[in-house]
């Protein structure tokens, strides 16, 4: 019995392809609202660590949450398309093999806001 347990868990980091989201900065509010601040490298990593903030404060508390608005930016130093452009242009350029290609873009070029209530 034990090991069957163990198995959902397990197949449910091999199905999300063993993605680890970080949490975001979850700002309490009144009557179960909140609001979460995540960044990440692309648009979707900043939505899935808020997704994955509100989820988590939701599910410790025994409810689940409810998006009520969101809205991610773009906070990088350079235009995201320059970014991705400038990447895969070193990467041709300085293909060599056990050597890590310099990246433009951060950890923390998007910023998604979510206000989000449980229930």
């Amino acid at each position: 019995m034990r090991h069957s347990l163990l198995v959902i868990p397990i197949a449910a980091a091999v199905l999300s392809g063993c993605a680890t989201h970080k949490m975001g900065n979850v700002i309490p509010g009144e009557n179960n609202l909140y609001q979460v601040i995540s960044t990440g490298k692309s648009e979707d990593a900043a939505l899935a660590s808020a997704l994955y903030s509100a989820e988590t404060t939701c599910k410790q508390r025994q409810l689940r949450h409810i998006v009520l608005a969101h809205k991610t930016e773009y906070k990088g130093m350079i235009s995201a398309g320059a970014g991705e452009t400038i990447e895969k242009v070193l990467e041709i350029i300085l293909n060599e093999p056990g050597k890590e290609t310099p990246t433009v873009t951060g950890e923390n070029d998007y910023k998604t806001t979510m206000q989000f209530r449980c229930e």
